[in-house]
């Protein structure tokens, strides 16, 4: 597609594609386009918050809470709980060894 590089090519583009160019370039939109046209494609939350959760539950006792919550978008109520999950499960994880 690199004929779209020979036009101009911006006054075809608005919302969402305009705005992907504007983030990827031209050369990573036409990469896109030929990957995935006529697809319409939705961006799920699911993995991401998925990653955040792991991510805390790695640093939760190492960095600050606050820290965490700011740098991931997340409240510091989400980070409180998701930390004292990990360390309610690795104190079952001692006791269970320990009765062996």
């Amino acid at each position: 597609m690199d004929w779209i590089k020979e036009i101009d090519y911006k006054k075809f583009l608005d919302g969402d594609l305009k705005l992907l160019v504007d983030i990827v370039g031209i050369e990573k939109f036409s990469e896109l386009y030929r990957h995935f046209a006529k697809t319409a494609i939705y961006f799920s939350e699911k993995p991401l918050m998925e990653m955040k959760q792991e991510y805390i539950r790695q640093n939760f006792g190492f960095k600050p809470e606050k820290e965490l919550a700011r740098m991931l978008g997340v409240s510091e109520r989400l980070v409180y709980k998701i930390g004292s999950q990990k360390i309610s499960g690795k104190n079952q994880m001692d006791m269970f060894e320990k009765e062996q």
